[in-house]
């Protein structure tokens, strides 16, 4: 069995070759060996493999004694409020945004917190890889699990957080046939809101589109509606239901780094903690932002167990990624989709101004996407070149190497005066890739920036 589907801070690859009912009950075995648990809930997404997966890996926790749950199918945000409301460990078959021939799982402590590598998934790789797939300890036909699924509890927890009552702004939604549908549109009902739902219905083919809301196929269709239907703002959910992507009043979609700082702005609540987190991919335009309304920003690693126990160690009230994911204090610090839909719609009910012309402010600076370059490895090799070839901006390597320009004189061939900044770090979710962000005043200098970086690249 392949050990190459652990990575940073999820197990994830291919079905069948890479996960498969063996990788899976050896997994519910390492798993054990590891936490040593009396009990664990396992949660699900819609994929076509979540069902027999959840079987196997029930199978392998129940041959150790463990008491199973089974809370359905149902959102990571979902899993993440039922490991802290209800104290028990819980994993979530789920390969997220990827396409459908994925699979993996993500793993919860309500002790630990998220589980990544520096926390547990390494020595669940160490057991896992000294296993052995025994066929005949796996009985599907007996009842391995009990089922429960609070799910009209968690719709009032998610509703109590967010005082909105008979908003008028409309809104419409994209589940990309994943699993979140149910969930949003319990909670928006009882707030009475005015939506619209697109492909609300699971389906592990992901018919419409995949369930990677940053493609640009799985944007098309949100477009179209929200300017043909002059709707004020749209989002598009991912597979689980902790990556978004607005979009707003125009069709347009959000820069992550724009929303964040107009959360900070208008959904933050200065009398409380204030602190918020942003990876090193997201742009300064937050730490600006927040510098003026007195919050000190904390910059992590990419990836949501980096955030969510850099939230959690700062006691801070929002936290937020390149690729769409959201933290909220009251989420108990986890990822949710639904969480950063009800903000929005709070803020536009209050502001009652367009969500354009409440992020103009905040386009100070140009942000390019992200960019893609394929990883070929030498990774300590491209790191030195790149930092001789920057050495006059300020670097970090907290996540790959991330250079500041801050001094004019110190800008590429001499610019005329406002900073610039890249990142450029190794894709932990995503094997042999480079992710590229770049930011600064003037789009033809980022592409001459751009231009040496792949030079280096090559």
């Amino acid at each position: 069995m392949s050990s190459n589907i652990f990575h940073d801070y999820d197990i994830r690859g291919r079905y069948p070759s890479e996960v498969n009912e063996a990788v899976f009950y050896n997994l519910g075995e390492a798993f054990w060996q590891v936490f040593k648990p009396g009990k664990v809930a396992i949660g699900r997404d819609a994929r076509l493999s979540s069902d027999t997966l959840f079987l196997y890996l029930a199978s392998g926790l129940k041959k150790n004694g463990v008491k199973v749950i089974d809370l359905g199918r149902v959102s990571t945000p979902f899993c993440v409020w039922y490991t802290k409301h209800y104290k028990t460990d819980t994993l979530v078959v789920t390969a997220s945004h990827n396409p459908k021939d994925f699979n993996g799982l993500k793993i919860y402590s309500h002790k630990r917190g998220p589980i990544d590598k520096n926390s547990g998934l390494l020595k669940i790789k160490e057991k896992f890889d000294s296993l052995n797939f025994n066929p005949g300890a796996v009985d599907l036909k007996k009842s391995i699990f009990k089922k429960h699924q609070p799910f009209d509890e968690y719709v009032r927890f998610c509703a109590k957080n967010f005082k909105i009552s008979k908003s008028k702004i409309k809104s419409v939604i994209d589940f990309s046939n994943g699993i979140t549908g149910r969930e949003y549109i319990a909670v928006l009902d009882k707030l009475k809101a005015n939506f619209t739902t697109l492909n609300e219905t699971p389906n592990g083919n992901f018919p419409a589109h995949e369930p990677n809301p940053l493609s640009e196929e799985s944007q098309k269709a949100i477009k179209v509606f929200i300017k043909s239907k002059k709707t004020d703002f749209g989002a598009v959910i991912d597979g689980d239901g902790d990556r978004i992507v607005f979009f707003d009043d125009k069709g347009e979609p959000v820069e992550p780094s724009y929303l964040f700082s107009m959360l900070i702005d208008y959904f933050a609540d200065p009398r409380k903690n204030k602190a918020v987190v942003r990876t090193a991919a997201l742009s300064k335009i937050i730490d600006e932002t927040a510098k003026a309304k007195g919050f000190k920003t904390i910059i992590t690693k990419v990836g949501h167990t980096y955030v969510q126990r850099a939230m959690e160690q700062n006691k801070a009230q929002i936290g937020g990624e390149k690729s769409g994911h959201y933290f909220f204090k009251n989420a108990y610090y986890g990822d949710t989709t639904l969480f950063a839909f009800l903000a929005v719609l709070k803020v536009l009910t209050s502001a009652k101004k367009p969500l354009s012309e409440l992020l103009s402010p905040y386009k100070k600076y140009i942000i390019l996407p992200e960019i893609n370059y394929p990883f070929y490895g030498k990774i300590d090799k491209i790191m030195g070149e790149v930092k001789e070839k920057f050495r006059g901006g300020k670097i970090s390597e907290l996540d790959g190497i991330s250079v500041d320009f801050p001094d004019p004189a110190k800008l590429p061939k001499g610019d005329s005066g406002a900073s610039y900044h890249f990142n450029l770090r190794k894709s932990n979710t995503a094997e042999g890739v480079w992710r590229l962000t770049l930011e600064g005043p003037s789009r033809e200098k980022l592409n001459e920036i751009k231009k040496e970086i792949e030079k280096i690249l090559e």
